[in-house]
């Protein structure tokens, strides 16, 4: 998990945030838990992950589109 959050900057890569005292989440892409690949996980901030729990069909998309501007 610190290896994402290095990778991401320590920054929710939904809405910006940079993570203070509370560590930021790692969220599974493809919701998928046992997937611990790399390319499947991002930090995210509690809000956001939270935002994540419902439509996800869209979260995927959207997560998708953005590991393919990497």
């Amino acid at each position: 998990k610190r290896g994402i959050r290095e990778r991401d900057r320590y920054i929710c890569q939904v809405c910006g945030k940079l993570q203070e005292s509370r560590a930021f989440d790692v969220h599974h892409i493809d919701y998928d838990k046992k997937n611990c690949n790399p390319t499947n996980l991002i930090t995210l901030c509690a809000s956001c992950h939270t935002k994540t729990s419902n439509n996800r069909k869209y979260w995927s998309l959207y997560f998708n589109k953005y590991a393919q501007k990497d």
